[in-house]
C-alpha cells in the first residue's frame, strides 16, 4: 500500500510546505496510523503487508526536504511497528534514482542522509525504475534505467546498507516497467507503444531475477483499465472496459507458469570484453520435466546464443520456443511453442530483434541439477570513491569460508564527454582481465555514463580478512567515481530437495 500523502484536512497548518503538507509532522504520521487502524478494524485483522508512507517525496522538492521526509517515515515506522505486524518502506523515490550517479552524485547524498536516519527503523528500501520509448520517425530506441543503472543503483545502496549496519537491506521496487514516450502520442492507439510497455516489463524482470539475493518483491506498472471519462486510452492497460485482452497481457502470458515448482540455476554471460546485448536466466522443475533457458534481447537486430551446459549437464537437442517480439509494423507479437533443434546448430538458438524468448527443454527429473549453489555478496570499503589517476583501491573482507565460485561487480561513473574504460582489476595483486558490461540503454540519453563491469575471480586468490581490489582505467582521469563494488561468491552445497539451483 502507498499513500500519496499530499491531502490534509485545512484545519491543519500546512503554511511551510505551500499547503500541501502539514508543519506538524508527527500529526501527519498519526493520519497514516489512524488509516491503518481503520483498515484493521473493517477487515477484521486484514492489513497490507507493506506500506509506504509518501509516493516519490523527491518529485515534490518545491514544498518538501529529504530531512521531513526522513523524520516522517522514521515516525511512521515506530507508530505502527507498535500496532501491527507490517513492513514499512521508503522512500519510495522516482525513476530518477537511475540518474543518481549525475552533478557528483549530490541526489544520491539525500538519499544517503535518508537511509541514515532511517535504516534502523525501515523494513525495505523501496524505489521506482523506469526505462522510456523514443519515437523518430519511422525508428525507434529505448532509454532509462535497466540494466546497467538499475543494478549500478542497487549495489549502491546495498553496499552502503552493508556498511553502516554490516547486513544487506531488502528492496522493494514498487513500480516499474515503461514510463514516458517522446516522439509520439503515448495516449493513442499504437502498437510501438504496446510492445514498449511489454518490452520494458519484460526486461526490468530478468534484471530484478538475476539480483533475487537483494530484491524482496517488485510490482510491474500495469493497470486493469486505465479508461475514465475524459480520458479515452489504453494507455498501460491490461482490459478493454468490455473486458477484452489488450496486448499488454503478453507479459503475463510469457510468466504465468513458472511456479514455485521451478529453481533458479545459474548462468553466466560470456566474458568477451564487451557489453552484452542479451541477458540470461534460466531455471529447472523436477515436477515437469523441464529445463529452461530465458533470454532477452537488447539489440535490435537478431541474435545467435550458443546455449553452453557446463560439463555437459545436460544433453539436450530439441525443444519449444516462446517468444515475444516486433514485427514490421511495430505491433508486438507472441508465438509459443515452436520447434527447434539446436543439435542441428551447434548448440545456437536464434533471437528475432528485441525479442523476449524461453527455450524449454524436456529433463528428466534424474538429471536435473543435484546441487544448490548458495551466494553471498560482500561489499567493498567504500562508495562514490573519486577517481584520480588512472587507478582506484578498495578492500574487501572475507571471513574463513569455503568458496566455490565467485565474480566481481564493478559500477564506474564518469561524465558523457569522457572517453575511458576498466583495463584490468588486480585482486590481492593478481591481475584479471575477463569481463564484460552490463547493457546500458541510457548511453545515448544522459549526462553520464553509469556502468557495471563484471570480472571472474578465481577463489583460490581470497584470503581470510581484508582482500585487495584496485581498478586500472585505460586513461588517467580528474573526474569521475566508483560508485561501488561488489564480490558474489559461490558455496556449492548438496541438495535433498527435488529440485535445486
Amino acid at each position: 500500500m502507498m499513500l500519496s500523502a499530499h491531502d490534509y484536512p485545512a484545519w491543519m497548518n500546512q503554511s511551510e510546505h505551500r499547503g500541501q503538507f502539514p508543519n506538524n509532522v508527527d500529526a501527519a504520521a498519526e493520519f497514516m496510523v489512524l488509516l491503518m487502524q481503520g483498515i484493521y478494524d473493517y477487515t477484521k485483522g486484514r492489513i497490507p503487508p507493506y506500506f509506504e508512507p509518501m509516493n516519490e517525496p523527491d518529485a515534490r522538492y518545491m514544498i518538501l526536504n529529504f530531512t521531513t521526509v526522513s523524520i516522517l517515515h522514521k515516525l511512521v515506522a515506530e507508530k505502527l511497528h507498535a500496532r501491527f505486524n507490517i513492513h514499512v518502506a521508503g522512500p519510495t523515490v522516482t525513476g530518477y534514482s537511475g540518474s543518481s550517479d549525475r552533478n557528483n552524485f549530490s541526489f544520491w547524498t539525500q538519499v544517503s542522509q535518508f537511509m541514515d536516519a532511517t535504516l534502523d527503523y525501515l523494513d525495505v528500501f523501496s524505489f521506482h525504475s523506469y526505462n522510456s520509448l523514443i519515437v523518430s520517425g519511422k525508428s525507434h530506441r529505448f532509454a532509462g534505467m535497466n540494466e546497467a543503472r538499475l543494478v549500478a543503483f542497487v549495489d549502491l545502496v546495498e553496499n552502503y546498507a552493508y556498511l553502516k549496519t554490516g547486513k544487506l537491506t531488502p528492496i522493494v521496487i514498487s513500480e516499474y516497467g515503461r514510463g514516458g514516450v517522446t516522439g509520439i502520442s503515448s495516449t493513442a492507439p499504437s502498437g510501438i507503444v504496446d510492445f514498449a510497455t511489454i518490452y520494458h516489463s519484460n526486461a526490468h524482470r530478468f534484471t530484478q531475477l538475476s539480483l533475487r539475493e537483494y530484491i524482496d518483491r517488485s510490482v510491474v506498472f500495469l493497470l486493469a483499465n486505465e479508461k475514465y471519462p475524459g480520458h479515452d486510452s489504453l494507455n498501460w492497460s491490461l482490459f478493454t472496459l468490455q473486458g477484452k485482452a489488450t496486448n499488454i497481457v503478453d507479459v503475463y502470458k510469457f510468466w504465468y507458469n513458472f511456479t514455485s515448482d521451478y529453481s533458479f540455476i545459474r548462468t553466466i554471460s560470456q566474458y568477451d570484453g564487451e557489453e552484452r546485448t542479451v541477458s540470461p536466466l534460466a531455471m529447472a522443475s523436477s515436477l515437469y520435466n523441464e529445463t529452461v533457458i530465458l533470454l532477452h534481447s537488447y539489440s535490435q537486430k537478431s541474435q545467435k546464443v550458443k546455449l553452453v551446459f557446463q560439463n555437459g549437464w545436460i544433453k539436450p537437442t530439441t525443444g519449444e520456443a516462446t517468444c515475444i517480439t516486433i514485427k514490421d509494423n511495430w505491433n508486438p507479437v507472441m508465438t509459443f511453442n515452436e520447434p527447434f533443434d539446436i543439435g542441428k546448430t551447434q548448440g545456437m538458438v536464434k533471437l528475432p530483434p528485441e525479442a523476449t524468448c524461453r527455450f524449454t527443454f524436456k529433463t528428466p527429473s534424474d538429471q536435473q541439477p543435484k546441487v544448490i549453489l548458495n551466494e553471498t555478496t560482500y561489499y567493498g570499503a567504500d562508495t562514490v570513491i573519486p577517481i584520480k589517476g588512472d587507478a582506484v583501491s578498495t578492500e574487501i573482507s572475507l571471513p574463513n569460508d569455503q568458496y566455490d565460485s565467485a565474480r566481481l561487480r564493478i559500477s564506474t561513473s564518469w561524465p558523457i564527454n569522457v572517453t575511458n574504460n576498466v583495463s584490468y582489476i588486480t585482486f590481492n595483486l593478481h591481475p584479471l582481465h575477463s569481463f564484460y558490461k552490463l547493457y546500458d540503454s541510457d548511453k545515448l540519453d544522459s549526462q553520464t555514463y553509469w556502468e557495471v563491469w563484471e570480472f571472474v575471480v578465481p577463489p583460490t586468490m581470497f584470503v581470510t580478512g581484508a582482500n585487495q581490489v584496485q581498478i586500472h582505467f585505460s586513461s588517467s582521469m580528474t573526474t569521475g567515481y566508483v560508485s561501488s563494488v561488489a564480490l558474489v561468491t559461490g558455496n556449492i552445497v548438496q541438495s535433498d530437495l527435488k529440485s535445486s539451483c
